[in-house]
């Protein structure tokens, strides 16, 4: 590792060669990926006080308050001095082994420390190794730590703050206060605090979007990263932010063991040079990674990529997503069976079932739909020309005649509406109500 320019040296020449005062203004930046490979990230200053950059070009280090990178000068963008006493930075690069080894050591610490079942060890594993690589998901993963067990609760929390990417301890949070971030940083927020407005919900959701910028007092901010919610009202059955996995905090009689400030303090210097290499090795990797989600309901897509984009040079890992989230897929699917998409693919369905290659009038569609929803214990009434708009809505192009609005049961019609039940509201591998249930809803609701 070699240090960076030398401030006193600046007017003399720059490592490459070219006069300093050649060189542009330095260029604020809590870091920087170069489309040669290079990187420049956000390290603690060797005292543990201002932070600096460290410089990587594939093969060497440079750590400096400055550092150059074809012909530019970098220096550290501003931080508040308390929030970067308490930001979570690496000091070192060390090596972190396989995708395979360092998600294992992740999950291992977890369990040992927060005394996590092996599957939800394993998804929260995966979110701090994603909390490393957040530029190349869209979608920002959001850990909600809920249930009686508080004690538990705030120690996974404090846990998290020693492993994840720019951990930010954050308590009391207003959507004023959070918009007064720094932008840009890829902070994981851990929020801990009573309850969360409904004004704030929304903005945690809004920041989970890589490409959504928040306008604040005449600028555009950009507070993307994951957050890990620790909140007492969502133990009342609050559903928090969108795209959250939730992390269940039931007691159990098996006690905590220690985390002291010698072991916070091994565990942060040890895991965040680990996964500043393993950011170093996969965030290429993970920007350019494809993952089929279609076999997800559309509520779990986000996630699943943000999951699956976590270990992004092993396939096999990425296959066991399908597998924590199956339940939790499920039963999405279950709650859906009264979606109004998915009732609008079955009636659709139905109608085909009965007339392939004919014609089917929305007011008929209406009252299939209608007897779908009476069936499931929803006492609905559907009006034709609301179901026809949302027909519409939906993609089914419909034609008027004499008798009022049809559609054409056509091959294409019918692929769509199953892919609607399936994304919607069917089961697994669903492709629609069963034969059974086609005849006795055409027979219910008088369609012939």
């Amino acid at each position: 590792m070699e240090s960076g320019i030398n401030v006193t040296d600046q007017m003399k020449q720059d490592p490459s060669g070219v006069a300093a005062a050649t060189l542009p203004r330095p260029k604020a930046t809590y870091g920087e990926v170069f489309a040669d490979g290079a990187t420049i990230e956000l390290i603690r200053g060797t005292h543990g006080g201002n932070s600096a950059l460290l410089l990587w070009d594939g093969a060497k280090e440079i750590v400096g308050a400055r550092v150059e990178h074809d012909g530019q000068l970098y220096e550290p963008a501003p931080i508040n001095a308390s929030l970067l006493q308490e930001l979570i930075l690496p000091t070192r690069c060390c090596p972190h082994g396989s995708t395979r080894e360092f998600l294992a050591e992740t999950c291992k610490l977890i369990i040992n420390y927060a005394v996590l079942p092996e599957k939800i060890a394993s998804l929260v594993g995966r979110v701090v190794l994603c909390s490393a690589l957040v530029e190349a998901v869209c979608v920002a993963p959001s850990l909600m730590i809920v249930g009686p067990d508080i004690t538990r609760g705030d120690r996974l929390t404090e846990l998290l703050r020693r492993m994840c990417w720019h951990a930010l301890p954050l308590t009391g949070v207003t959507p004023t206060g959070f918009c007064s971030l720094a932008g840009g940083v890829r902070f994981t927020s851990l929020i801990t605090q009573a309850n969360i407005s409904d004004k704030l919900r929304r903005l945690l959701d809004d920041a989970s979007y890589r490409d959504r910028k928040i306008p604040h007092r005449g600028q555009l901010l950009d507070l993307f990263g994951v957050q890990v919610i620790n909140c007492d009202s969502l133990i009342a059955g609050d559903s928090g932010p969108l795209r959250s996995i939730k992390i269940p905090m039931i007691a159990t009689e098996q006690e905590l063991p220690p985390l002291d400030f010698d072991v916070q303090h091994r565990i942060t210097n040890e895991f965040q040079a680990k996964l500043l290499s393993f950011r170093r090795a996969n965030l290429g990797v993970a920007r350019k990674m494809q993952f089929d989600v279609s076999k997800f309901t559309p509520a779990l897509r986000d996630r699943a990529r943000s999951l699956a984009a976590a270990t992004p040079d092993d396939r096999d890992l990425q296959v066991e997503v399908f597998n924590l989230l199956r339940e939790e897929d499920a039963e999405i699917r279950a709650d859906k069976l009264i979606d109004p998409s998915a009732i609008a693919g079955e009636a659709v369905l139905v109608a085909w079932h009965g007339s392939p290659g004919g014609i089917a009038y929305v007011a008929d569609l209406a009252v299939i739909a209608e007897q779908m929803l009476q069936r499931r214990g929803e006492k609905s009434t559907i009006e034709p020309a609301v179901f026809g708009k949302q027909l519409k809505l939906l993609g089914f192009a419909t034609e008027r005649d004499a008798k009022g609005k049809k559609l054409q049961l056509t091959g294409a019609v019918r692929d769509r509406a199953q892919r609607l039940v399936r994304d919607f509201g069917g089961p697994e591998g669903s492709d629609g109500p069963s034969q059974a249930e086609k005849e006795t809803w055409r027979a219910d609701s008088g369609c012939t």
